[in-house]
C-alpha cells in the first residue's frame, strides 16, 4: 500500500503562492496561499469541511490577475496547525479576523464554500464593516431543503464516525469513493485532477489532527447551525453587503434550496444555479464560478 503519512504537497500550480502566517492571539500558523498585486483589492477563499486551500486550484490564478488573493487552510486541516482543541466555528472565525488583521484586509471580498460559506456568513454578519461583497458557494448560514443521507448521519454519531473514518484507511479506493457524493460526475474531472484527489483524500484519512479536528468541526458547527436559525430571517433583512448564493445544481450535500432561501431572506442577495456540479463547483465548473462571480462580486 503507498505511504499516504508524509506531508501534503501543493497544487504544482499553486506552490509559488504558499506562505505560512503567524497569528499570535491565536497561537496558530495557517498555511495559506497568497496571489496577485498586494495593492489590489483582497478576496479571502474560505474552504468548507474536510477541504484546503486546494480546493481553489482553478479560480486563484485567474483572480489574481486583478485582485490580491488569500486562501488559507482552516486551522486544523490541511496543512495548518492541528491543536488538540474544541474546533467550534468561533474558533475558526477568530482565526480568520486575525488573519485579516495579520495581513491588514480591509474592504476584503469573500468567497466561502461549504462549511466555509458558512463562515463567510457570518463573519459578514458580525463585522460588515470589512467585507466588500460577498459570495457563498454552496454553503450559507440558511438551513436548506432536503435530509442527510444515512452515511452523512452516521458520520456525526461519535465513535460511529470515527469507526467509519478509520476503515478508510485500509482501503485507498473506498477512500476515493467517499468522494462521489461531493461532485456531480468525479470521473469527468481531468486525470490530473483525479490523480491529485486519489492522493489528497487517503493523506486526510491518515491524519489523526485531521481527523480530530474534522470531527469536532463538524458536530459544533451542525449544532451552531441549527441555534442560528431563530431570528436569522431577521439578521439577513438588515445586511447590506451584496451578496452572490452560487449552487451546483446536483448538489447532494447542501440542497439547493439552501440558496433559495439565502435569496429570499436577504433583499440584496442574489442566487445563481451551475448546471453539471454538485457540491464542490469551483473544481468542477471552475468557468461557470468565474462567470457567475464576474455579476457583481468582482466588480470594481
Amino acid at each position: 500500500m503507498p505511504d499516504f503519512t508524509g506531508p501534503m504537497q501543493p497544487w504544482p500550480a499553486l506552490e509559488p503562492f504558499a506562505r505560512r502566517v503567524e497569528l499570535p492571539r491565536q497561537g496558530l500558523t495557517l498555511f495559506t496561499y497568497e496571489a496577485g498585486d498586494p495593492a489590489a483589492p483582497p478576496a479571502l477563499l474560505i474552504h468548507g469541511l474536510g477541504d484546503e486551500a486546494d480546493t481553489w486550484r482553478g479560480l486563484i490564478p485567474r483572480l489574481a490577475v486583478t485582485h490580491r488573493v488569500i486562501a488559507p487552510d482552516l486551522p486544523g486541516f490541511g496543512r495548518s496547525d492541528q491543536p488538540k482543541v474544541a474546533y467550534t466555528p468561533a474558533y475558526h472565525q477568530q482565526a480568520l479576523s486575525e488573519l485579516m488583521d495579520v495581513l491588514a484586509l480591509d474592504k476584503v471580498r469573500l468567497l466561502g464554500n461549504s462549511l466555509g460559506g458558512m463562515l463567510a456568513h457570518s463573519l459578514t454578519l458580525k463585522q460588515p464593516q470589512r467585507v466588500a461583497r460577498l459570495a457563498l458557494l454552496d454553503g450559507s448560514l440558511a438551513a436548506g431543503g432536503g435530509r442527510p443521507s444515512l452515511g452523512q448521519l452516521l458520520f456525526a454519531l461519535p465513535l460511529a464516525g470515527e469507526y467509519l473514518y478509520n476503515r478508510l484507511r485500509k482501503d485507498p479506493d473506498a477512500a476515493y469513493a467517499s468522494l462521489r457524493p461531493f461532485y456531480f460526475d468525479l470521473d469527468a474531472l481531468p486525470q490530473a485532477d483525479q490523480a491529485f484527489l486519489y492522493q489528497r483524500v487517503n493523506e486526510r484519512v491518515w491524519s489523526d489532527g485531521q481527523r480530530r479536528a474534522y470531527f469536532s468541526t463538524l458536530r459544533s458547527a451542525a449544532f451552531w447551525q441549527r441555534r442560528m436559525q431563530k431570528g436569522l430571517d431577521t439578521l439577513l433583512a438588515a445586511v447590506a453587503t451584496p451578496t452572490l448564493a452560487i449552487w451546483g445544481e446536483a448538489d447532494q450535500i447542501v440542497s439547493p434550496a439552501g440558496g433559495q432561501t439565502v435569496a429570499q431572506m436577504q433583499p440584496n442577495a442574489r442566487l445563481i444555479t451551475i448546471a453539471r456540479a454538485g457540491h464542490l463547483p469551483q473544481q468542477e465548473r471552475p468557468d461557470a464560478v468565474m462567470e457567475a462571480l464576474a455579476h457583481s462580486w468582482l466588480a470594481p
